[in-house]
């Protein structure tokens, strides 16, 4: 180890003038100073409603983390090897070396140490950089969103992944240029690496083979916080790549080139083949996702909660029904829920305070949340043995990037061989997707979860198909799909999963195939009804009828025909949960419909006295409904301030502003620093009255007539050319 530590000084006293150690410190300042500079000497807009963070965490980690990983730190690897290897080549420095008594195993072991220490010398760099500019930037441009807090574990544990993740890359380059003398063939490999991860982010899928991979799982998952281990799938492979070029660097430099080294003799041949394939073995086992691991009975459910809003209980709920599973209590910002009884694979709706995230949830997961939320906005970060579902949920969609731009584009509607090319193209390369996924930890996909996705994405490839006949010919064969490609895509929903049974894209499949052709051009809605009631009575039935009922109803002009429909049907659903689902349907249709009568809702205004909406009878009322936490509210609020002065002349409209905000005195206070012409009212209970009128989202704005009925419930936006006509057609002198 003496010698080995001499020899790494003498390595080091080498490259001193070769300025590596300069470019090591300049390229890991170049994000920071490139990110932070320029924005010193502009004005900071912070949008409302923005989660406090901390400004250390913003600097290092993020966008600008994965870039620098991506790209930068590996340049500085590939450089870095190459001149270190090359130096000697050139000076016979190889030669000279072994002269000395060290062995050629501490030569070799010292260059990859001073490699290995410049990109340590560049990720520190980055990390010292990146938070003395964050120091600036909170002096510069101050906000109470910033915070000084340093999170000194979440520091050096993304420190040392970065370290260890670069492992790998770095023993590659260093066996390549000591391998072949010459910039050119470092470099080249060097880039096609990177360039292989550029192609793996475009395609989805990492290669197999690749060295470089580590990078690719790391620009995935920079977060560590997201991470189920600290020590993850791309500090694994970075390490076995690190073992493999390693010994390979070594044996070929020790015995001066490829042939001595691994196939001089026969046996020597038969010896390096065989380690061969034991490392690619090796690799196809670590390369392998781990299978989901089901834990015991039940479920564990258990978080921490970043917030200053008080929040007593963290809800569980059913996503299809929004029934009630379980709730468990907030003490000192940490939740822990359980629960032994048996629950299905399902979505399920986990409620903590006015926000809401979905959960692939069964019997045998645990989840362990990081919540940080405020009115506006949420994020979450998820550790659990479901994480492969949970991932795949979030970031993958059933359609490649092609297909989806042809669909939009109705690009091969005169061209059916083309679409349904590309159609079954897109199919096999998401289907190889979806078998060999993993997330960024190498978890795979539980086997329920990927039953219920390759189901769905047939039925979705199968819905396309309708569409496209429906938008070009039923009966002309030349539009007809190909039969093989129809059958594999039948043949894979034979048995449909809980999941799907109850999809809408799978229950929509199930209506448009009782249909014939000659249905379609009739009165395919009245059939339907009397083909779905001819099934056998259960759930599949009730889920098929609930389903067509509650589109039909949506589609009906008037309050008589959809009540009677309504009456008409109703009874053949014997399912309680899709017969409460309905009438709820249809209360909210009958109440939303223009001419149904709007609540004489009570608001407050800016001095605490009540204003009833019926103070403006007798005039159409356009309420912008908004808070002061939505961004795109504070964006549309000039422009609704401008109509409201267009049409200030005309006595029949009155623009009123309400506000949803749960803190009235924030309301107040944001009407302080932003005073308005119209009227500025506030609506207590407002989560209540959104509920009974499924308002989603805001900013919406309603019309009220003059007698107090309904207008016009969804009005377009103020900076719409159908707001300025709807206005201009009710406007009275």
């Amino acid at each position: 180890m003496k010698k080995l530590l001499t020899t790494a000084d003498t390595e080091w006293l080498k490259i001193k003038g070769l300025g590596l150690v300069y470019m090591a410190v300049v390229l890991g300042a170049l994000l920071p100073l490139l990110v932070y500079v320029p924005s010193f000497f502009m004005q900071e807009t912070v949008p409302e409603g923005t989660l406090k963070f901390s400004v250390f965490d913003e600097a290092i980690g993020g966008d600008q983390l994965k870039y620098f990983v991506f790209f930068i730190l590996p340049l500085l690897i590939i450089i870095a090897a190459n001149r270190i290897a090359q130096t000697d080549h050139k000076n016979n420095g190889w030669q000279l070396m072994e002269t000395q008594p060290v062995s050629r195993l501490q030569l070799y072991l010292s260059k990859y140490a001073i490699v290995v220490a410049l990109g340590i010398i560049c990720i520190t760099s980055y990390f010292v950089s990146s938070m003395l500019m964050a120091v600036l930037d909170y002096f510069i441009h101050p906000n109470t969103v910033k915070l000084m807090d340093f999170d000194v574990l979440w520091t050096i544990k993304t420190y040392l992944r970065i370290c260890v993740t670069i492992l790998g890359i770095a023993a590659l380059q260093l066996c390549i240029s000591v391998a072949f003398p010459g910039f050119i063939w470092s470099f080249l490999i060097g880039s096609l690496g990177i360039a292989s991860n550029i192609a793996a982010l475009i395609q989805k899928q990492p290669l197999f083979f690749n060295p470089f991979g580590s990078l690719y799982t790391f620009w995935n998952a920079p977060e560590i916080k997201d991470l189920n281990r600290f020590i993850s799938h791309s500090e694994c492979m970075s390490v076995f790549w690190m073992v493999i070029f390693l010994v390979t660097g070594y044996f070929w430099y020790r015995r001066k080139g490829f042939k001595n080294a691994f196939g001089k003799t026969r046996r020597q041949a038969v010896v390096s083949f065989a380690v061969f394939a034991a490392g690619a073995g090796l690799l196809y086992l670590i390369q392998q996702p781990k299978p989901y691991q089901s834990g015991t009975e039940g479920v564990i459910l258990k978080g921490t909660l970043d917030t200053d809003l008080t929040v007593d209980s963290v809800r569980i709920y059913t996503a299809d029904f929004h029934k009630k599973i379980g709730a468990a209590p907030v003490v000192n910002h940490t939740f822990s829920w359980s629960t032994k009884k048996w629950l299905p694979t399902d979505e399920y709706v986990v409620e903590i305070g006015n926000k809401k995230l979905v959960l692939i949830m069964g019997s045998g997961d645990w989840f362990d949340l990081d919540v940080k939320f405020n009115d506006t906005e949420m994020v979450t970060y998820i550790k659990s043995n479901r994480k492969a579902d949970q991932n795949y949920r979030e970031k993958r969609s059933s359609f490649g990037r092609d297909f989806t731009y042809a669909l939009e584009d109705q690009a091969y509607t005169n061209d059916p061989v083309k679409f349904y090319e590309l159609a079954q193209d897109d199919w096999k390369k998401n289907k190889r997707i979806l078998n060999t996924f993993a997330d960024p930890a190498n978890n795979a996909l539980s086997d329920e979860y990927k039953n219920y996705r390759r189901q769905l994405m047939a039925i979705q490839y199968l819905n396309e198909i309708s569409n496209y006949r429906k938008m070009t010919s039923w009966t002309d064969p030349k539009f007809a799909p190909p039969k093989d490609f129809v059958d594999e895509l039948n043949a894979n929903i034979q048995r449909p999963s809980q999941l799907l049974s109850k999809n809408e894209n799978y229950l929509q499949f199930r209506l448009d195939h009782l249909l014939t052709d000659k249905d379609q051009s009739v009165n395919a809605d009245s059939i339907l009804f009397v083909k779905i009631n001819k099934l056998p009575q259960g759930l599949q039935k009730d889920q098929l009828l609930s389903r067509h009922l509650a589109r039909t109803l949506e589609l009906q002009t008037d309050s008589l025909s959809r009540n009677k429909l309504f009456a008409s049907e109703i009874n053949n659903i014997k399912n309680a949960d899709y017969r409460n689902r309905l009438y709820a349907k249809l209360e909210q249709i009958n109440i939303s419909q223009k001419g149904a009568v709007f609540p004489d809702l009570s608001f407050l205004n800016d001095q605490g006295k009540t204003v009833n909406l019926s103070k403006f009878r007798g005039k159409y009322v356009v309420i912008d409904l908004w808070a002061t936490w939505c961004a795109p509210c504070q964006q549309i609020r000039p422009v609704f301030e401008a109509r409201n002065n267009q049409y200030r002349y005309y006595q029949n409209l009155q623009f009123i502003s309400v506000s949803v905000d749960e803190n009235q005195l924030k309301w107040k206070n944001y009407l302080k620093a932003k005073p308005s012409d119209i009227p500025q009212l506030w609506l207590p209970d407002a989560e209540k009255f959104m509920a009974a009128y499924k308002i989603q989202s805001i900013p919406r704005f309603i019309i009220i007539d003059p007698e107090g009925k309904i207008f016009n419930l969804n009005t377009p936006f103020p900076d719409e050319d159908n707001f300025i006509e709807i206005l201009d057609k009710l406007k009275k002198y």
